[in-house]
């Protein structure tokens, strides 16, 4: 007898669909900050720092956040998660309706939904897993990958340029609305998504639990040299896109709805990538797509200051956005299937604090080569950094590394650390 093939399950499907409308909604918003903090300064350093105080909580809190999500029912965490998203961006709504908008309420409002990001995502890939067969996780990531960077960039970032243009705070509360539509979706997928089956001693402590999570990726060689990798090219990412809305408009002369349609363009590439991801994965192999994927950032973030055009900049973005999505389909998959479920959340954390703390850096230092160098310094500054990054992946990401530690994913349950009924902290090693 022949059993049918795995299917992509409903409950897939309804995480899906709260991920590309909640998507659309950061579209939206992601054109519409920038160009309302244009307009209330000009200074390349306060630009920059809404980029860093947006991503500065993957700096602060990826390790605890990363402990809670295992203590916690990951679906109730996204659930509320967008619940307070809602309410946040719905009060900047009416601040921007009343016209008394500055440009530190703008930085208040990127930390506390940074914040909000790193539960929510936390909490989505971990519960992924369990509403996935495995043998699709690729095909599963690589959907939902496509969908969010196109409902994101190619949808969401030309029309809130455009509704910011009807009206200012329009698409402030259109993004409010999706995130509170996203809750009532992921809140009816059926089930309890706490995957931890480790009963924890009385003593047991966020930071033992935290400790674990980094004492497992430091004995992963393979993850945590691509964590390694990604912290220094996320690092480089943020130096030019921390500036990006001045330099759209001083440099490539484009408006503000050109800006919009400029981040839209990316969302081609994304979508290519997220659709062919696992057949490029399939055909290429991981490793290649690894490499090819940081190699083609590094050749796109050295063109464009070399030619600074809007149509080659929209290309150049375009095959960027599409290694990008390839990347994210191959290092996401892997560690859902590297790390055990009971540690998926900890371990998950001190990867992307590792990989995602620069980010707030990242803001900082471009702003601060655009305000001495000129706006095309970030990329030039990137492009360097990323090829850093490339020479940091080779001694350790080969196929054989790969196959190694898909077969061995099961090895970290028995280095588990927390303190658990039975078992004295104290004494361990």
């Amino acid at each position: 007898m022949t059993h049918p093939a795995p299917r992509l399950t409903r409950d897939y499907w309804r995480l899906f669909a709260a991920s590309g409308i909640s998507n659309l909604g950061d579209g939206i918003f992601l054109a519409a900050l920038p160009l309302l903090a244009a307009r209330l300064t000009r200074s390349e350093i306060e630009i920059a720092l809404t980029a860093a105080f947006n991503v500065l909580p993957w700096l602060l809190f990826a390790l605890p956040v990363g402990a809670i999500i295992d203590r916690s029912d990951r679906r109730r965490v996204m659930v509320q998660t967008d619940v307070v998203r809602a309410g946040v961006v719905g009060a900047l709504t009416i601040v921007v309706a009343l016209g008394h908008t500055e440009v530190w309420m703008l930085w208040v409002l990127a930390f506390v939904l940074g914040t909000a990001e790193v539960f929510f995502d936390s909490a989505s890939q971990a519960m992924l897993p369990a509403v996935v067969p495995p043998p699709l996780l690729a095909k599963a990531n690589g959907r939902k990958w496509s969908l969010e960077l196109a409902a994101n960039t190619f949808v969401g970032t030309p029309l809130g340029s455009v509704l910011f243009i009807v009206a200012v705070a329009l698409p402030f509360g259109i993004d409010a609305f999706t995130f509170a539509l996203a809750a009532l979706l992921v809140a009816g997928i059926r089930g309890s998504f706490n995957a931890s089956v480790v009963d924890r001693h009385p003593s047991a402590s966020m930071y033992s639990e935290m400790r674990t999570g980094m004492r497992w990726l430091w004995r992963q060689p393979l993850l945590r040299s691509i964590a390694l990798s990604l912290a220094l090219t996320n690092l480089a990412f943020q130096m030019p896109l921390a500036v990006f809305v001045l330099f759209a408009q001083d440099v490539l002369g484009v408006g503000e709805t050109g800006y919009g349609l400029l981040l839209a363009l990316m969302g081609v590439g994304a979508i290519i990538g997220g659709l062919l991801g696992d057949r490029i994965v399939a055909r290429v192999g991981q490793t290649m797509c690894i490499y090819g994927s940081i190699s083609t950032w590094i050749v796109t973030m050295l063109a464009v200051p070399l030619y600074p055009h809007a149509w080659f900049v929209a290309v150049a973005v375009t095959i960027e956005a599409m290694a990008t999505t390839v990347w994210n389909v191959v290092t996401v998959s892997l560690r859902q299937q590297i790390i055990p479920p009971e540690l998926f959340g900890r371990v998950n954390g001190v990867y992307r604090w590792v990989a995602w703390g620069t980010l707030p850096l990242g803001a900082i230092a471009g702003g601060q080569l655009a305000a001495g160098f000129g706006l095309k310094a970030p990329y030039v500054g990137a492009g360097v950094l990323m090829a850093v990054a490339l020479l940091t992946l080779v001694p350790t990401v080969r196929t054989s590394t790969i196959v190694r530690a898909l077969s061995s994913n099961r090895w970290a349950a028995s280095q588990d650390d927390t303190p658990v009924a039975g078992r004295d902290p104290l004494f361990d090693v």
